[in-house]
């Protein structure tokens, strides 16, 4: 927990005052990382109806998934609500929101459980990243925003999303005849 709240200040890049700490302490992404790790050792424990409850209040409090049978390491940082994570999550995860790591394509178990994805340390996803299916992200990987991972990343890969384009408006016509003009 203090892994955890130490890269929450860092983060930050504010001096920790009493008020600011208050702040920080109850922002949804912390708590739902405070509270995972209190019913993940009541999990661990055998006492899974109990960390099965305080899993369900802690979804409906933050608005973030992360079910006791989930491993993540020291460190993890969740910026924003709406989140999902499943699997194994090395240490020092970084996780911007509107995103998360999951299931849903195959069966095989790599490490996280059935069907889900290994995460290594120090790995950061940007807002609306999403890991599906029994893959492994190697250490220190970036994944860009919207990315959708589906296959095995290596260590220290940056993995970015094809970016939009204009399909329709002024804007668009007059940008495709005027690169025709220069081709």
């Amino acid at each position: 927990m203090r892994t955890d709240f130490a890269r929450l200040v860092q983060l930050m890049g504010m001096p920790p005052t009493l008020g600011r700490r208050i702040f920080w302490f109850l922002q949804p992404g912390y708590q739902a990382v405070f509270w995972y790790r209190i019913y993940r050792y009541a999990y661990l424990r055998g006492w899974r109806t109990a960390a099965n409850l305080m899993f369900l209040a802690t979804q409906y409090l933050t608005r973030i998934e992360i079910p006791p049978a989930t491993a993540i390491g020291g460190g993890c940082l969740l910026a924003h609500s709406s989140i999902v994570l499943c699997g194994r999550i090395g240490k020092n995860f970084t996780l911007y929101g509107h995103g998360g790591i999951g299931g849903g394509f195959g069966s095989d178990d790599i490490g996280g459980g059935p069907g889900l994805p290994v995460i290594g340390d120090d790995v950061s996803m940007a807002i609306r990243a999403i890991v599906l299916g029994p893959v492994r992200v190697g250490d220190r990987a970036h994944l860009g925003p919207a990315c959708l991972v589906m296959r095995d990343v290596p260590a220290g890969a940056i993995v970015a999303a094809p970016l939009s384009r204009i399909t329709r408006g002024e804007d668009a016509a007059t940008r495709d005849h005027s690169s025709d003009n220069h081709a």
